[in-house]
């Protein structure tokens, strides 16, 4: 029952906190308490919407490293042992990560080609870059503006889609809380950002509240996903061999962020690459030290257990 507790706090976390932190901005903006301008945006507040990201960036990695993918390799060492996954002899669960980064890649790339060079956008686009983790969208037309808008909610909704279903399938209450700690630190920095990019653009304010409603639902609806996969209900060897490839899937998909959203769009900002390298390491340490309080406390049980 604490673990089912635990992931539903998480959805309302990563659904009705995440649209409160959106719509606050968009809110701002039209009442004055913000500028309207993006030109005015002090120094101190790119640099600790930076640093914030990056510090999220850090909790994601190392959960991915240190929960996801241990989790993905015991569930399939016990599907092994039970000789319900097929034995091939290879590093399956690095190889399912894999899979999941590239295909959060491909998925990527197809929807850039798609909607940017073929669609609406065709022509406003300048480059390869992609504009989902500072979401750049400057004062333009609304219909260019809904379309831009549109492409970023897509992308990001595949991201958070899979974050939900890795939150849901977690089977330890810890690891929910973990992952919890490790998206809504970098969810909640997003959903800011996207508030005050489209409150500051051409974009219509009721579409603005209904894009911001999609971003934020979609991370409940992965982890409900995640949960059906792995009650009681869904026990057998397809649902444990459909567990083994999404939980790996996942965490591939949570490396991509990392890397490709995180990283490669923070360093590109004017703001100081080494108070951002601190800012992930700040991250990285946090959840090793959550951790070790994690492993002692269970160690303290397990003592207490034994002297009852």
């Amino acid at each position: 029952m604490t673990i089912l507790v635990a992931q539903v706090v998480s959805m309302l976390g990563l659904g009705l906190v995440t649209w409160l932190v959106g719509v606050l901005p968009l809110l701002g903006v039209r009442l004055g308490w913000i500028r309207q301008l993006e030109s005015q945006q002090t120094p101190l507040m790119l640099t600790t919407f930076s640093c914030l990201t990056m510090f999220g960036g850090g909790v994601i990695l190392t959960s991915c490293l240190t929960h996801m993918l241990p989790d993905v390799n015991e569930v399939l060492a016990e599907a092994l042992g039970q000789g319900t996954f097929p034995d091939s002899g290879l590093p399956v669960g690095e190889i399912l990560v894999l899979a999941g980064f590239l295909m959060i890649y491909l998925l990527e790339e197809a929807l850039h080609h798609l909607l940017v060079k073929c669609g609406p956008l065709a022509g406003e686009a300048k480059g390869h870059g992609h504009s989902h983790g500072d979401v750049e969208l400057p004062s333009e037309a609304g219909i260019v503006a809904t379309a831009r808008g549109f492409l970023v909610v897509l992308a990001l909704s595949i991201h958070d889609l899979f974050e939900g279903v890795a939150l849901g399938v977690a089977r330890r209450e810890s690891s929910v809380w973990f992952l919890l700690l490790a998206f809504a630190s970098h969810k909640w920095v997003i959903s800011a950002c996207l508030g005050l990019k489209w409150a500051r653009s051409a974009l219509r304010p009721l579409v603005a509240v209904l894009y911001m409603t999609v971003f934020c639902v979609v991370s409940p609806i992965g982890v409900g996903v995640g949960m059906a996969l792995t009650s009681p209900d869904q026990e057998g060897e397809m649902a444990t061999n459909a567990l083994i490839v999404l939980q790996g899937l996942a965490t591939g998909s949570l490396f991509y962020v990392v890397f490709f959203e995180i990283l490669e769009k923070e360093r590109q900002k004017q703001v100081n690459g080494l108070l951002q390298v601190a800012s992930m390491a700040a991250g990285y340490v946090f959840m090793v030290l959550l951790g070790l309080a994690e492993v002692r406390s269970e160690r303290a049980e397990e003592v207490a257990v034994k002297l009852l």
